[in-house]
């Protein structure tokens, strides 16, 4: 038996919404569904920029809003205009620029909600792990021959800077580094480096979205897996963690389901929002 009446549902989306195929699956997608034909809300709250979510989001054109780039971006997809927008400045951007620069590092900036990538690395990304995210990538990035040229050319507010390494050792070397800048860090696949701007969370992302709806925090259910979904799982009424969580997301979350491969989001939409 349900304990209160829950008004919105976050969902993560690589690791939790989404299977290892990168798919919603049919049971998800009918309770999503059901749950949106009832007036309550299903918001993806996710790393990815909306340029990326282009197909998840056709998918179900009911769908009102949508937290993304982790945070930084809160969107209302009706309207197509932002509710909120958290920005990193230029000079932070450069700060993070001289620290991997030079390093076989692969990087994406997300500007004007579309992923920036270098040509080159677009043909490397089985070797460093985007192998099953070739398709969304070449779907949604916009080339560049030189990303960090690129940028220092046409400087401008990026919304999220994604890093992907080889090694657990570069990764270590960077994030030593990077640490030192008053910046948002997390992480969403294994080995990446997520990077927002200081204030630019998931959980940021869902009160703003939860006080412009009028909901109260305690009517809101988020679902995650990896550590760019704490503060989201902190913020919510009801946190709830996917079986392939990481311990840190587990040990916040008030119940834990199944994995995302055995429709784990589905069973807290069914049993909580339906």
């Amino acid at each position: 038996m349900k304990e209160r009446e829950y008004l919105l549902i976050a969902l993560d989306m690589d690791g939790t919404l989404l299977n290892s195929r990168q798919e919603i699956t049919p049971r998800a997608g009918r309770a999503m569904e059901e749950i949106m034909r009832r007036g309550k809300q299903v918001v993806f709250s996710t790393g990815r920029c909306i340029r990326e979510m282009e197909a998840y989001l056709e998918a179900f054109p009911s769908m009102k809003y949508l937290i993304c780039e982790s945070g930084a971006c809160v969107y209302d997809l009706q309207k197509k205009k932002h509710i909120a927008r958290i920005p990193i400045p230029p000079r932070l951007v450069l700060k993070v620029i001289a620290c991997v620069e030079g390093e076989d590092i692969l990087t994406s900036f997300f500007m004007g909600n579309r992923p920036f990538m270098d040509t080159a690395y677009m043909r490397r990304l089985a070797a460093f792990g985007l192998g099953d995210f070739d398709e969304v990538f070449r779907q949604s990035v916009v080339k560049v021959e030189n990303l960090f040229s690129f940028y220092r050319e046409n400087p401008m507010e990026v919304e999220k800077i994604n890093l992907f390494f080889k090694d657990g050792d570069s990764r270590r070397k960077a994030l030593e580094k990077i640490a030192r800048l008053p910046l948002s860090l997390a992480s969403s696949l294994a080995g990446n480096l997520e990077i927002n701007a200081q204030r630019a969370n998931k959980g940021e992302g869902l009160r703003i979205l939860c006080n412009h709806l009028q909901i109260p925090m305690e009517a809101v259910i988020a679902v995650g897996d990896n550590s760019n979904d704490v503060e989201m799982l902190q913020a919510a009424g009801f946190p709830a963690a996917v079986g392939n969580a990481v311990p840190r997301v587990k040990a916040l979350a008030r119940e834990i389901t199944e994995d995302c491969d055995h429709d784990g989001a589905a069973i807290i939409m069914e049993k909580y929002m339906l």
